[in-house]
């Protein structure tokens, strides 16, 4: 510990594993967004990736996000990681209020964060909810519309009294431009810690520096 510091390295915070889909989930996902809106908003003179190419490269990148997402599942099943989702005691109530009520006003009064990161408890009760239904519900979502317009002809003709076809790309859009939104507010969130790139090198050095009173939750 150097001189003036009251911080600790907990340095197995984020696994290996988890660092590394994470980082290639991110690479593959913003390829899939550029590529997507490319072959989406194609039309002549436009600046944009040439059709063809495009569309491989989403193809490619669908792919390999759906052989991550797979990994990700298992791992996270086995390695016993999945528990850091699930919500507890009052994050579904009063702790969810309290993060929100922090997210809007307290962070930008400089008052302490309500959950802080321990071991034992890695998100505060809105990510839980978020990375819950994120993984689970919306993740799957993007990946089932996908592969059904990658094999057209495993779609329902019709869904609701819609054509199949598109009420699945609808869909797909959907459930995209969602996951942007996500991706934007991930990204502003990370720049929320001690200083606006530590959340971001904890995530690359698996290290997460632990500071007096982490032990619990902030009143």
């Amino acid at each position: 510990m150097t001189k003036g510091t009251n911080r600790n390295m907990n340095a197995d915070f984020y696994p290996r594993w988890l660092r590394a889909w994470h980082w290639s989930n991110a690479v593959l996902f913003a390829a899939l967004l550029a590529t997507g809106a490319s072959m989406h908003f194609a039309e002549p003179g436009a600046p944009q990736v040439d059709f063809r190419t495009a569309r491989f490269v989403h193809n490619t990148a669908g792919i390999l996000l759906t052989l991550g997402y797979l990994i990700f599942l298992v791992r996270n099943t086995l390695s016993g990681n999945g528990r850091y989702y699930l919500p507890e005691g009052d994050d579904l109530g009063a702790g969810i209020l309290r993060q929100v009520r922090y997210y809007l006003v307290g962070i930008f009064r400089g008052d302490p964060h309500p959950y802080h990161h321990i071991p034992g408890r890695k998100f505060n009760p809105m990510q839980k909810l978020t990375y819950l239904g994120l993984m689970y519900l919306v993740f799957p979502g993007i990946v089932v519309t996908g592969w059904l317009m990658f094999f057209p002809e495993k779609m329902p003709e019709r869904i609701d009294g819609l054509p199949g076809a598109g009420a699945v790309s609808l869909a797909h859009a959907i459930i995209g431009y969602a996951l942007a939104l996500f991706l934007v507010v991930h990204i502003y969130l990370g720049t929320t810690g001690s200083t606006p790139l530590a959340l971001f090198r904890e995530m690359i050095s698996g290290a997460h520096a632990e500071t007096p009173g982490e032990n619990t939750p902030a009143a």
